[in-house]
């Protein structure tokens, strides 16, 4: 592990991804740093209920000028529409950030397990459990999409809220598209679809959501930006440069921090958690 960029292997940060404090802090200086933060933002809620805590993203979001235009959320499926200044353009920024996996929510687990192929309305086939989840939110997030009117539009998401902000890029095109952890969500035509679309799919080491569900029918969309053993951020290393450095980093993690009270044994889910996606996307950022 690099010494300049921290990494955490507590289990708490895996299946409490809201509860640690220190939100945009520092204040983001890139987009995919924005976006990074907004992705584990979408895990604060009300414990030990499902719902969003509105009254604290709405304050944090106020640290950086920002503001939820609407909270969307039912059956599982929760996002939220936030806005503020583009600090890049002139302008308007507004962002869109999808809730990943609740472990403690079975209606999660049933959309990540659904996994059969299926069509849409939209571009190819894709997952049937993450369309089913998008399909909760969808039409009322259209809507508060239209009533934000002309800004610079970003998708981003965590796990499961990742594979719906890349499901809701096809039929709703974002000016760029940001996601973590992301599964696999759909098949070559769908990918093939979206190809033009500008995207930045960040993975993890040994990060097993990532890499599933199987290649054989399902494609990524994009190459990968890489988080390698040691946190530096590398784009589209290959395949066999990744398993190299996956191997090297579960032999580091087991002598390192699987035995250790309070930890996750497997780097495989440890390397998922939202606050070891963040940090080096921030470091790698401008």
């Amino acid at each position: 592990m690099s010494p300049k960029i921290p990494y955490s292997a507590a289990k708490d940060d895996l299946f409490n991804p809201g509860r640690r404090e220190g939100f945009f802090s520092p204040k983001p200086q890139s987009d995919a740093a924005l976006c990074a933060e907004m992705a584990r933002l979408a895990y604060c809620r009300r414990e030990p209920q499902f719902g969003f805590d509105q009254e604290r993203i709405q304050k944090l979001l106020g640290d950086i000028e920002f503001k939820v235009f609407r909270f969307l959320e039912g059956q599982g499926a929760h996002c939220f529409l936030a806005v503020g200044d583009d600090t890049l353009k002139s302008g308007k920024l507004a962002v869109v950030s999808f809730r990943g996996t609740d472990i403690k929510d079975k209606r999660d687990l049933y959309y990540d397990v659904d996994a059969i192929l299926e069509t849409w309305d939209g571009p190819g086939k894709v997952h049937k459990g993450f369309a089913t989840a998008l399909e909760v939110v969808r039409s009322r997030l259209e809507e508060a999409i239209r009533q934000v009117g002309e800004c610079r539009m970003l998708y981003t998401g965590h796990s499961l809220g990742a594979a719906m902000a890349t499901l809701m890029a096809g039929v709703g095109r974002p000016g760029t598209l940001y996601t973590f952890g992301c599964p696999r969500v759909g098949d070559a035509t769908f990918v093939e679809a979206l190809k033009d679309m500008k995207s930045y799919r960040y993975m993890d080491c040994c990060d097993a959501v990532a890499r599933v569900p199987p290649p054989n029918a399902y494609q990524h969309l994009g190459v990968p930006y890489y988080i390698q053993r040691d946190r530096q951020v590398t784009i589209d290393p290959g395949e066999k440069a990744m398993r190299r450095d996956r191997f090297l980093g579960l032999v580091d993690y087991v002598a390192r921090y699987a035995l250790r009270r309070g930890n996750e044994t497997c780097r495989e889910f440890a390397d998922h958690a939202p606050i070891n996606y963040i940090w080096p996307v921030k470091s790698s950022s401008p």
